[in-house]
This record gives C-alpha cells, structure tokens and sequence, in this order.
C-alpha cells in the first residue's frame, strides 16, 4: 500500500468493503463490543489506511472503537478483542484477490482507537 488508496472509489476494493461492514455488523450483534464496553450505545469501525505521515506512513489496519461512556477495560481483554478482529479480516481476506492484497500491504500495523485516544 505505497499511498492511500480511496477504497471507496475504486471497484477492486468493493469486496474488502462489503467483508469490513460484515465483520462490524457481526461484532455488533454478538454484542462482543457491548460487553468490552460495558454499554449498549457503542460502535466499531475497521478500516486499512496508513499510519505516519509522508514517507514513514506504513499499512496499517485501523480499530476504532466509539463509546457514549469511558470504560476501563484490561489490556488482555483489548488483545483478545484486537486478535478476534484480525482473525475476521484474516478469514475474509482469503478471497480477495491477489492484487487487492498486494495493494493493501502484506505487513500492517494494527492501530487500536477507543474515543479518538490510540491504545
């Protein structure tokens, strides 16, 4: 993923972004995300982009958890929920094509957001 890609735009990423609103609408209704938040009134996006800016930004896959309340939650209980997101995208990723893949970037940084602060 040498520059930002505007998926949204681009036909060849039509898949990827159908499989990323599959994988939020299924954390959602598992209620997994209301649990690690403690609310109801919560969302999650997933999304890849890049992290850094001019030639320093990597790939990276974006985690981003938005909550009405503040919530503690152990770091462990965050790994768990980072890895079970990953295994989703990694799961959907094996019918992407080769080209989507390479362009999207074979080693990606995985940034987790709760309310805008990285964790």
């Amino acid at each position: 993923m040498a520059k930002r890609i505007k998926m949204d735009e681009d036909e060849r990423f039509s898949g990827v972004l159908a499989d990323l609103e599959a994988i939020r609408q299924g954390i959602l209704e598992s209620g997994r995300l209301a649990e690690l938040t403690g609310t109801e009134d919560c969302d999650v996006a997933v999304a890849f982009d890049r992290y850094g800016r001019g030639n320093t930004a990597e790939p990276a896959i974006f985690i981003t958890i938005e909550s009405a309340e503040d919530f503690d939650v152990d770091d462990g209980r965050l790994d768990d929920f980072e890895d079970f997101v990953i295994s989703r995208i990694s799961d959907a990723s094996l019918e992407w094509t080769m080209e989507v893949k390479e362009l999207l970037g074979d080693d990606r940084l995985v940034v987790l957001l709760i309310n805008g602060e990285e964790c």
